[in-house]
């Protein structure tokens, strides 16, 4: 049987044009149109069966194994991000304002080379491999409606892996942990409501931006002080707007921002302290708030089989010595909602030559090699985890 890192290599010139053209022409969420249907031939071309328009946009490809067994999903996102690429590649961003800033780019070729290594390889497998190409992890999420549409069935999955190209870690460097790895980034809207007024007589009005000003800093000492140290919580306003005038104080101002939780307990309490916190500054000077969660993807929790499937099968192809234990991320990442229903382990692959490469930035950039990387641990984990029959 031909080894994994040389068919890796077979296909690695194709995962790179995929990659180029993908990038060349980005798509924001659930309007992956032409990546999708590039996904889509692709697979068909080298005997992959494709379900397409799933959850819009979505792509499911279906390997299946000489002999019967487990199934497992490899996963990928599409879409690319509102971002005016500064870059100089000369695969550079062809749409104005979009950009494909945090790797997803990656994420789809590298997937679609692991698919046809697998394919290569499928008399071998017991058992079944899904490619699953999701739209929208950016935005609303595209994993919740896959998995609603039925992507998880006939045949079940048993097991789910996904990775992300990142850029704080070193280029050929993969990391996972096993138990919270990335956060909930649920949203949040607080209106504080005052009294609008001359800024001249400020005692005749109840100034809300100064009260904004008292509540923002009473959210960090929440977190400092009513949360427990060795519990990760993260509360950032990142946008405040209140007042159209230098001399007028405003009736209202309005702060969003986002709560980053590890754990469902502390997602929970987050916002109630949020609102005693803000409701007891506002009262106390005769204002009054509201405040408005979105809850988004829930934390992404690594099973510990899952997690150590992902270590023994990255150090077989890149050795033990580049295959690292993560720390928690605060990012968020809808990959949480197939954790949610079966064993999964989501891990990072490192981009990071001299320097940290920073997401969502308008000079996002990496090697195409990293992709040799990414297909080759994908590829490796679902051979190991089908021969094993399981966890």
């Amino acid at each position: 049987m031909t080894s994994i890192p040389a068919l890796v290599e077979k296909y690695y010139p194709l995962g790179a044009a995929i990659r180029h053209k993908i990038h060349r022409y980005p798509e924001l969420g659930f309007e992956e149109t032409e990546t999708a249907r590039l996904v889509a031939e692709t697979l068909t071309a080298y005997g992959i069966p494709v379900r397409t328009g799933v959850a819009k946009t979505g792509v499911l490809g279906l390997i299946r194994g000489g002999q019967p067994g487990k199934t497992v999903l490899l996963r990928a996102d599409m879409d690319a991000l509102e971002v005016e690429e500064q870059t100089d590649v000369p695969y550079k961003s062809e749409r104005p304002g979009l950009m494909h800033a945090c790797g997803h780019d990656g994420h789809t070729a590298g997937l679609v080379m692991a698919g046809l290594v697998l394919q290569e390889l499928r008399e071998s497998l017991r058992g079944n491999i899904k490619l699953m190409f999701q739209p929208g992890e950016e935005t609303t999420g595209g994993a919740k409606p896959m998995i609603e549409e039925g992507i998880l069935e006939n045949p079940q999955v048993d097991a789910a892996f996904g990775c992300h190209l990142w850029g704080e870690i070193k280029a050929g460097e993969v990391q996972v942990k096993a138990g919270p790895f990335m956060a909930s980034p649920d949203e949040f809207k607080l209106r504080v409501i005052g009294k609008g007024g001359h800024a001249a007589l400020p005692h005749r009005a109840v100034d809300p931006v100064i009260l904004s000003a008292q509540i923002l800093c009473a959210l960090q000492a929440l977190v400092s002080r009513r949360n427990s140290p060795l519990n990760p919580l993260v509360i950032s306003a990142c946008s405040i707007h209140g007042g159209s005038a230098f001399n007028v104080l405003p009736d209202a101002v309005d702060i969003l921002g986002t709560i980053r939780t590890l754990n469902p307990e502390t997602r929970q309490l987050a916002p109630q302290w949020m609102e005693e916190t803000a409701r007891a500054i506002a009262g106390s000077w005769g204002a009054e708030i509201q405040l408005e969660i979105k809850k988004l993807y829930p934390p992404l929790i690594n099973s510990a089989e899952a997690a150590a499937l992902v270590q023994k099968s990255a150090a077989k192809i890149l050795g033990p010595d580049r295959v690292r234990q993560a720390e928690p991320n605060m990012g968020g990442e809808d990959f949480a909602y197939l954790a949610e229903v079966i064993p999964s382990a989501f891990f990072f692959v490192g981009l990071a030559k001299d320097s940290p490469v920073a997401h969502h930035s308008s000079r996002f950039a990496w090697d195409d090699e990293i992709l040799k990387t990414s297909a080759g641990v994908l590829c490796q984990i679902a051979v190991d985890y089908l021969r094993a029959g399981g966890f």
